[in-house]
């Protein structure tokens, strides 16, 4: 059943086998999967149906002087269904290599091997709705081209390996129905967990707390305790529950809360290809199920031995949309669509001349490419903003014509784990009296040289093999990379933050995700994660999700 903790009594006590803490894709699949077994489970939703400002603001923290970050509260969401409600459906396994130990990458290595996750990222596809579990074009596209660049693939770099797009998948909405009627699922919106007890022997969770926006107490005492509430707040929580030991829960070697880290996004540059017309695979294709998938360029295992980097991929996408290089009447009359509407809504048309005289050029240039291209627009923007907008399974974005030939290469590179990238509480408190977070991201020049070599990889290719060239906006890469670093954003890609370990003094959790010193304490999501890939994190936490989820199936009552 789904109800709301607000129409509980003050001070009610819900006695439970397992309580999950978090409505968002790792709080849902693990309770989805749990509907089969006879356990009873309550999963505290620390949202509503609808997010509330003041859900929100809860979120909100600090970014540490002399580091950058978008604030705390941007993209996430705290309502039921989590971010799942505003994610792009973007899927990607993590790679084989992502979970070795790799000489070259201090504090790499996962305490599981990839044979045992494969499975659980099979079912994560089926999950996030992303089709069969195939992300080679080879096998998704059988008797096909599978490079995206005819003759380009080689030894340092491939083009077969494939992102896939869910519908986007909002978990609450698709899971939620059926967690409804479950018998032994109790779902509970609108409960915000604050802090955990521990026993005498400080080994096992007894109760935890939680309160509801209208000020109601409640308690939860279960035999086992999953924290599923994202990236961030999984960290907060163990370091918030400081009543009994002053370091937190879980974190005697002080380990809750480091090693964060995200991706390295950003454009360095353009390609220009010989033959952009002649099977160049730039578009978005779909598979024989009707799934979304496309090429990208990766940096192959052996390259990042040999050059002693990260995990790389690129994309290739449109020129900027307000660019009018692109040639593009759909894009310049996006463009302008854009502009005009956002004046309009902040009403700066006529506050502003100097800004829009300054931009008129750029206007001039839209327009004209507008009138030029009136009849494609008119034949095509109705039906891609029917495919767009309009579908269940949307068409994940809107590229420019290949007939341009000028691709912006954007890149999502492996954030490497380093023990000073950390989040740490701060004396601002939010409503419910829980310390705010502070961020202390940080990089170093493996994190630079893994984005820099990459780029020289790519240009040396395409040189090579007489497929293209790529263009760098400017010939300094360090500096540039440095320059995004300057003003990062992680894309809401929270990771590492109680880290997966073979031994306490590495991490937080263990293979099987709970946590080292506390026997029926569990944690799910990216922040277990002990490196970050290139991958977007939402597929590898929903196959963990599922993963603990099995094991938590098969252990004995209490």
């Amino acid at each position: 059943m789904i109800g709301n903790a607000r129409k509980l009594p003050a001070n009610a006590v819900v006695e439970s086998d397992i309580c999950i803490v978090g409505g968002g894709a790792a709080g849902i699949t693990i309770a989805h999967e749990l509907e089969r077994s006879t356990r009873r489970v309550v999963v505290l939703a620390g949202g509503d149906r609808r997010e509330r400002p003041d859900d929100r603001d809860l979120y909100r923290g600090e970014i540490a002087p002399g580091t950058s970050h978008e604030p705390l509260e941007e993209g996430r969401r705290r309502k039921w269904g989590g971010t799942t409600s505003a994610w792009h459906g973007r899927c990607v396994p993590f790679d084989p290599i992502d979970l070795e130990h790799r000489s070259w990458i201090p504090d790499s290595g996962w305490p599981i091997q990839y044979d045992e996750l494969e499975p659980y990222l099979a079912r994560a596809t089926e999950l996030c709705e992303a089709g069969p579990f195939q992300y080679d074009a080879r096998e998704t596209f059988p008797g096909a081209q599978a490079e995206m660049v005819p003759g380009f693939d080689g030894p340092d770099m491939v083009t077969s390996r494939l992102a896939r797009f869910s519908p986007p998948t909002n978990f609450a909405r698709r899971y939620g129905p059926a967690l409804e009627k479950a018998r032994g699922i109790n779902v509970l919106l609108g409960a915000h967990a604050v802090s955990l007890d521990l026993d005498v022997s400080r080994a096992r969770i007894t109760r935890l707390h939680a309160r509801t926006s209208r000020g109601t107490e409640l308690t939860v005492v279960a035999d086992r305790y999953v924290l599923a509430c994202g990236g961030l707040e999984n960290a907060r929580l163990l370091l918030a529950s400081r009543h009994q030991r002053a370091t937190g829960i879980g974190n005697e070697r002080d380990n809750v809360g480091r090693y964060y880290m995200s991706h390295l996004f950003g454009a360095l540059g353009w390609i220009e290809l010989r033959s952009p017309g002649n099977g160049f695979m730039y578009e978005y294709e779909r598979d024989p199920q009707g799934v979304y998938c496309r090429r990208r360029f990766w940096i192959t295992p052996r390259a990042q031995s040999e050059h002693l980097v990260g995990n790389a991929i690129a994309e290739l996408e449109r020129p900027a949309l307000d660019d009018p290089s692109h040639n593009s009447a759909l894009l310049s009359a996006m463009s302008l669509a854009k502009a005009y509407g956002s004046a309009v809504r902040e009403r700066r048309v006529a506050q502003s001349p100097e800004r829009w005289r300054s931009a008129r050029p750029t206007r001039g240039s839209h327009w004209r490419t507008v009138v030029r291209g009136a009849p494609s627009l008119l034949r095509d923007a109705p039906l891609i903003a029917r495919a767009r907008y309009f579908q269940r399974r949307r068409l994940p974005g809107i590229l420019g014509p290949q007939s341009v030939n000028h691709f912006t290469v954007e890149y999502h590179t492996e954030h490497l784990p380093h023990r000073s990238s950390r989040v740490v509480l701060t004396e601002d408190r939010d409503a419910f009296g829980v310390p705010r977070l502070e961020v202390r991201v940080a990089f170093d020049d493996q994190d630079v040289r893994t984005v820099t070599t990459f780029h020289r990889l790519l240009a040396a290719q395409l040189s090579a093999t007489r497929t293209g060239e790529f263009h760098p906006y400017d010939d300094d890469l360090e500096q540039q990379v440095e320059l995004h670093l300057a003003n990062f954003h992680s894309r809401y890609h929270h990771l590492g933050t109680t880290r997966m370990s073979a031994t306490p003094a590495d991490g937080v959790v263990d293979r099987d995700c709970r946590v080292h010193e506390v026997h029926n304490l569990y944690i799910a999501g990216g922040s277990v994660f002990p490196t970050s890939s290139h991958a977007n994190p939402t597929l590898t936490l929903v196959a963990l999700a599922a993963r603990l989820a099995d094991h938590l199936r098969r252990l004995p009552d209490h």
